[in-house]
């Protein structure tokens, strides 16, 4: 018998089922930006002495938000990037001064200071758990501008 109108291949979805696969998305974004964020780790990079003027401990962690295939770092436009992209800067050469990194631009900042800010933020990831070695990393980058 063949039927006079069209038929449903599948049963009516119950109210709100469907709204279950967002919350479900939802949630696998949320847990994956938990995975980027590490404040005990953001800690020992505070403890660090900035790497413009050397104050130390610099005092703020500055995420470093530009993308690099050869680091293999990727983000979203206005997306904070994860904490393990993140170096030592106080608050001044971060924020305030009339050459801070947000006054005259993340990628001039970084060709002025000398540094390249990823390779950097790799190696103190790489070090994570020695103070004494994520130090002496940041030192050597000092000393290596000048």
């Amino acid at each position: 018998m063949i039927a006079d109108r069209p038929q449903r291949l599948t049963p009516p979805a119950k109210p709100g089922e469907l709204l279950k696969r967002f919350t479900e998305r939802t949630e696998r974004r949320a847990l994956r930006q938990a995975a980027d964020r590490n404040p005990a780790y953001l800690a020992l990079v505070r403890q660090l002495p900035c790497l413009k003027c050397g104050l130390e401990p610099a005092g703020e962690a500055a995420h470093v938000r530009y993308n690099s295939g050869a680091h293999g770092k990727h983000n979203g436009m206005g997306k904070k990037p994860a904490d393990r992209w993140t170096v030592p800067l106080c608050g001044g050469c971060h924020r305030t001064d009339r050459d801070a990194l947000h006054q005259i631009g993340e990628q001039l900042f970084w060709h002025l200071l000398g540094i390249d800010p990823l390779l950097l933020c790799e190696q103190l990831y790489a070090k994570r758990g020695d103070f004494g070695a994520m130090r002496a990393s940041t030192l050597f980058a000092i000393a290596a501008r000048t």
